[in-house]
């Protein structure tokens, strides 16, 4: 009963690796970074939204357990939103 459970295991690891290895495989296309003007354009708003945006998320993060962390992040953030808005 012992080899049969270690040969169901090392089927289930040797086929979850199969399916790892093969998903893994890049394609053909390659990835190219975007200009600063067109990466504006996909994200969208301007600047200050942006800057707005990732103090509100900030500030709502400050609510999960890295509240001490995210809560400096979010005070300076305010200096963002100054020199942008």
């Amino acid at each position: 009963m012992k080899t049969l459970n270690k040969t169901m295991l090392v089927c289930v690891l040797v086929l979850a690796f199969a399916l790892s290895f093969l998903s893994a495989m890049p394609t053909e296309v390659q990835a190219q970074p975007l200009v600063q003007a067109a990466e504006a354009q996909a994200v969208g708003g301007d600047a200050c939204g942006r800057a707005w945006g990732l103090g509100a998320a900030l500030g709502l993060a400050a609510l999960s357990p890295c509240s001490v962390v995210c809560a400096a992040l979010a005070w300076y953030d305010l200096a963002l939103i100054a020199a942008y808005c």
